[in-house]
């Protein structure tokens, strides 16, 4: 990684992006590259929401390049990026050489952030589910839903990790996702109540998959979720807390 003219963007980044970032110690995070893959996405716009992703991170001096083409994954280039976000939503698989290059990757210490609809995606891919921890299934068995987009109070659960230190419940309109189905551990940061169900429900949680970490927030339907200081603190320590940079 080019460390000096990185770091000389990322103090520009920093600057001009003052009035939304967050605390001091997420100021002085050191300069990371991560790459979204999107492109495609049945109800949300994909689109505006990576190119929001994006200008998110970079308020704490990420670097931030978008790919629409999954096949990245399998390139050499990959070696230039500690961290990748998945801000997309599909049924359809990957080709096998890429759900392999994925695994491999976070598996051998790639940070990796699953992203609102993201944790709908690859139905019966073994290796994603494990990753990811909690996935959005509808079939005979699992009926995963969410309350109609509205507002709701997002409820810190763990007040002493990295990525929630120091918040309070925030408010945000959003869908809140309900019913998802369990494939592997996670640690839940933070939770909501569902009206429709009368029950609280996961919305941000880490683990780990191999020797990487895994940041997964089922916040995010549109970038007027996204505009929310709660969502946008959680989102840029979420993925700073995937590539390390926790510190």
């Amino acid at each position: 990684m080019r460390k000096a003219s990185l770091t000389i963007l990322a103090l520009a980044l920093l600057v001009s992006g003052a009035a939304l970032a967050g605390p001091p110690e997420e100021m002085k995070a050191p300069v990371a590259d991560i790459l979204i893959v999107t492109g495609v996405d049945r109800y949300h716009d994909w689109n505006a929401n990576s190119q929001e992703l994006r200008r998110i991170l970079q308020e704490v001096g990420l670097r931030v390049v978008i790919s629409e083409d999954p096949w990245v994954l399998t390139t050499p280039s990959m070696q230039n990026y500690e961290g990748i976000a998945l801000v997309l939503n599909q049924d359809e698989r990957w080709p096998a050489p890429v759900e392999k290059a994925l695994a491999d990757l976070v598996a051998g210490g790639k940070g990796i952030g699953i992203f609102h609809s993201a944790d709908n995606c690859f139905p019966g891919w073994k290796e994603f589910e494990e990753m990811v921890g909690l996935l959005w299934r509808i079939d005979d068995v699992h009926k995963a839903g969410h309350d109609h987009y509205g507002p709701y109070t997002v409820e810190i659960a763990d007040k002493n990790h990295f990525i929630t230190r120091g918040l309070e419940n925030f408010p945000i309109t959003d869908e809140l996702y309900r019913d998802l189905t369990k494939y592997a551990d996670f640690h839940v940061l933070a939770e909501a109540f569902s009206k429709d169900k009368q029950a609280k429900y996961p919305l941000i949680m880490v683990k780990t998959y191999g020797k990487g970490r895994v940041f997964h927030t089922a916040l995010g339907h549109d970038t007027d979720t996204m505009l929310a200081e709660g969502y946008r603190r959680t989102t840029q320590r979420g993925m700073l807390w995937a590539v390390g940079l926790d510190k």
